[in-house]
């Protein structure tokens, strides 16, 4: 193992222009593997712990990736001549073409000789995050060899690669072993995007090493997370629960939702190890069941989960009738599902996916299980570009119902704060303020309404009383005239004939 000393000397110049003088960490041995970084002093939730900026970063650029993003401030460039006129086969923009790091990596590069400098390659604009090691200092280089690098048979295939895109790629044993070193601990505790480590932080497009952040171990259930600053690319690290003195500071390299064998196998594949955490070391995972299957007996309600054994290919044992199924049985009706569901996500109708959602997929898979909290993160997703053809109640309803059900889920493997739990709890604020909005616009148009019945009725009754009071003065006045009056509806009586007055 490297000198925690020696480690914690070289991070000290490394981070010399945050001048934390108190930090609030240290590195010491780990209970975990290695070296670690332990908390100095008890840290309260949302605190932050340290900053970090990267020793390396550059631009990741996959096959996939659009390539006209400059290789100095990572900003997008327009499509046609976004390439270095210098012939090193950079990209790069007006404004940093001027700028010192860019003549020394266009130096570097060109003295090399691409063989296609106007064109860009994405092996060659991926490999600069690497080459930079080379310009590096004596104390930045001893850095690099700090860290851990898992040193397997594929970390020195990128650097044989990028040699045939080179006319003179340097041949010398030292530049070379700089370079694949640094491959393996980029591979090892760097980012290369994030699209594989975790949605439980800020998403991060471009590769690079941060030497503090690649200190922090593993564990499913992470202590802390971390945000990037826009305009610097520097990281800041925040305790996601209250840390006490003495404990070690935790992130995940994985992503959250996934069950316990695809964790284990990323980490052992990608990192090189086998993680023990108490997730992990639980088949149910807190009761959280990402994994949870329903049991094969139809007879039986019971939930099947695999076994901790480190195999990759565990049996399952449901938790009610005791039955065991291989993972090959289990693997079809996870299979099963996951077709199911994908295929309604990917019917262009997301009013679809979420009826199915919420009405038929719990017949064949729990809610608990991540093929279904994926998909309701997918559905959250899409709703804030837009409802699509979702009706503004069902989307309003599903926002509520969903934001819930995944901060359940979080709340059940005792996650702490997290950017999602923020975003999370954002939708539900803004949702129950719009709903509480809407409740009380009912309530209002209902007092509104009954004030009008009431007055409507008021009015009724006056009425009514005016009408009566007006037929009993008619009555009155029928009964207050004279005998002998002729009744006023009576026709008067004809003149007496001429012969009867003779």
């Amino acid at each position: 193992m490297i000198c925690p000393k020696r480690t914690s000397e070289l991070l000290d110049l490394h981070l010399a222009p945050f001048k934390d003088k108190d930090p609030a960490w240290e590195i010491g041995v780990s209970k975990i593997a290695g070296r670690g970084v332990v908390a100095t002093r008890s840290l309260k939730r949302g605190e932050i712990i340290f900053r970090d900026s990267p020793l390396l970063i550059g631009l990741a650029a996959h096959e996939e990736d659009s390539l006209n993003a400059c290789s100095v401030c990572l900003k997008m460039l327009p499509d046609t001549r976004f390439m270095c006129r210098q012939g090193c086969g950079l990209p790069v923009c007006s404004l940093c073409a001027k700028k010192k790091q860019h003549k020394s990596d266009c130096d570097l590069f060109k003295s090399w000789g691409p063989n296609e400098p106007d064109v860009a390659n994405s092996v060659i604009i991926r490999l600069l995050c690497v080459a930079r090691a080379i310009n590096l200092s004596k104390e930045q280089r001893d850095l690099i060899y700090c860290l851990q690098a898992n040193l397997d048979n594929n970390h020195r295939t990128e650097v044989r690669n990028a040699a045939k895109c080179f006319k003179n790629f340097p041949t010398d044993k030292k530049l070379i072993e700089i370079m694949n070193r640094t491959v393996a601990v980029l591979r090892t505790n760097g980012f290369d995007k994030t699209t594989d480590r975790t949605n439980d932080n800020q998403e991060f497009n471009y590769r690079a090493l941060y030497p503090l952040f690649g200190v922090v171990n593993h564990d499913c259930i992470p202590n802390a997370y971390y945000t990037f600053e826009e305009k610097t690319n520097n990281m800041i690290v925040r305790a996601a629960v209250d840390i006490p003195e003495g404990f070690e500071v935790t992130t995940t390299y994985t992503k959250l939702f996934t069950g316990n064998i695809a964790r284990h196998l990323f980490l052992k594949m990608k990192k090189g190890f086998t993680c023990k955490c108490s997730r992990c070391s639980d088949p149910t995972e807190k009761g959280a069941f990402i994994s949870g299957l329903y049991c094969r007996d139809t007879n039986c309600t019971g939930l099947v989960v695999p076994e901790i054994s480190g195999l990759p290919h565990p049996n399952w044992n449901c938790l009610e009738c005791k039955q065991k199924s291989t993972h090959a049985q289990m693997m079809k009706s996870q299979d099963f599902a996951s077709g199911a569901i994908n295929a309604k996500a990917n019917s262009n109708s997301l009013r679809t996916l979420v009826q199915y959602l919420n009405e038929k997929s719990d017949s064949f898979i729990p809610n608990s299980n991540y093929v279904v909290v994926d998909a309701k993160m997918s559905v959250l997703q899409r709703l804030q570009q837009g409802r699509e053809d979702c009706s503004e109640e069902l989307a309003n309803n599903t926002r509520l119902r969903y934001c819930r059900d995944i901060t359940h889920v979080m709340d059940k493997l005792g996650l702490g704060d997290s950017l999602l739990r923020s975003q999370l709890e954002e939708q539900l604020r803004r949702e129950e303020e719009r709903r509480a909005k809407r409740l009380a616009d009912e309530a209002e148009k209902q007092r509104k309404l009954a004030e009008l019945q009431a007055k409507a009725a008021e009015a009724d009754k006056l009425l009514e009383v005016l009408e009566k009071e007006q037929k009993e003065q008619a009555d009155q006045a029928a009964t207050a005239a004279p005998a002998g009056t002729a009744d006023p509806g009576t026709a008067p009586a004809p003149p007496p004939a001429a012969a009867e007055l003779a």
